[in-house]
């Protein structure tokens, strides 16, 4: 079970939140209750339950994590890697089923590989029986095939290459650090991807304000059938808003009407500001998601994405004449991770690994 002490400090920061965004409770004079199991309960529902964990991590991000890893690189995402295996039990449930014999043979086929996505093992299996499979066949694939996490894992924005290298070399001692910082959340990898950190923030707040309007600002058949979700930096002076619809037919839809051109002009005219922003769009299928979950965590991680003061602390000391990879070697980045990791860095004890 997570510590009284720390379930104090999820309640405060979700109480903060909550406050800055002018929650109240339906009675408006009573106090805010167990805001965390509310809003654990909401983004699980939702399918969004690691949500509330980065959410989290980004409160306590220039607080609590040392000042080099604080100022060098920012939380991003925190993914799931599933897994599912093709082994001698799964076979012996669906030789149970009343299914076609080549079905059978083509699961014995692939008895020992495993698969990341559900539409990776369709298609193999697709593939094997060179023919669709039936509707029973696939409802008995969604029945019967259950994914498994393998590894939760952090998604972190730096500066450079040297840094994501530096970072790599002590993942296990950062590991650590972390899973003390959420004991309810057991991390087993970090992953960087190189990115400008004061950029990175500004952008998922003006996609959030974006997600947040998308109804007031765009044609019904626009909004009905599309949401916001993220900046793709092609470079520093051009960016592509990527979309989520929530199937094929629906993006082709919009390709044709009204079309991205049109789209990125309208937004530009509704929003002056947008046109240093954003200069083309790209529609992308979500099947997982539906169009609220979207909405949620957009404007969820974009009201976390640091204030201004953040921002400009972290790009403090950086100009484009002197970027950091020139002004700390990769050895002296090294050195003196190492260095924070020895000193900070302690074994945890039995009851800071406890998972809830």
């Amino acid at each position: 079970m997570v510590s009284l002490l720390h379930q104090k400090e999820d309640h405060n920061l979700v109480t903060q939140f909550l406050r800055s965004i002018h929650y109240q409770s339906s009675s408006g004079d009573k106090p805010y209750g167990n805001t965390l199991n509310i809003l654990s309960a909401i983004f699980k529902a939702a399918g969004q339950k690691h949500l509330l964990y980065l959410v989290k991590l980004r409160k306590l991000w220039f607080d609590k994590v040392d000042n080099f890893l604080a100022r060098n690189s920012y939380p991003r995402n925190i993914s799931v890697l599933s897994q599912f295996s093709v082994n001698e039990s799964v076979l012996q449930e669906f030789s149970k089923k009343h299914i076609h014999a080549d079905f059978l043979n083509a699961l014995e086929i692939l008895k020992g590989v495993s698969f990341k996505q559900f539409k990776q093992f369709n298609a193999r299996l697709q593939k094997i029986l060179k023919r669709p499979l039936s509707p029973e066949e696939t409802e008995l694939l969604k029945n019967k095939v259950r994914f498994k996490p393998q590894k939760t894992i952090l998604h972190l924005t730096v500066y450079d290459g040297g840094i994501a290298q530096a970072l790599r070399f002590e993942t296990e001692a950062y590991l650590r650090m972390f899973n003390r910082l959420l004991p309810e959340l057991k991390l087993d990898d970090i992953q960087c991807h190189v990115g400008d950190l004061g950029q990175t923030q500004y952008d998922q707040r003006q996609v959030a304000s974006l997600a947040k309007d998308w109804h007031l600002i765009t044609p019904p058949e626009v909004h009905q059938l599309s949401m916001p979700a993220f900046l793709h930096r092609v470079s520093r002076g051009h960016a592509v808003l990527v979309i989520y619809v929530k199937t094929q037919e629906e993006m082709a839809l919009l390709k044709r009407t009204p079309g991205a051109d049109w789209l990125v002009k309208h937004l530009h005219n509704q929003l002056p500001e947008l046109q240093e922003v954003v200069q083309k769009i790209a529609f992308v299928p979500k099947h997982e998601l539906d169009l609220e979950q979207i909405r949620l965590r957009t404007v969820v991680l974009g009201n976390t994405a640091g204030d201004e003061s953040s921002v400009s602390n972290v790009k403090s000391g950086l100009t484009a004449d002197q970027p950091l990879k020139n002004s700390l070697h990769a050895k002296e980045q090294f050195a003196k991770i190492r260095k924070i990791l020895n000193r900070n860095t302690a074994p945890p004890s039995v009851s800071s690994q406890s998972d809830s």
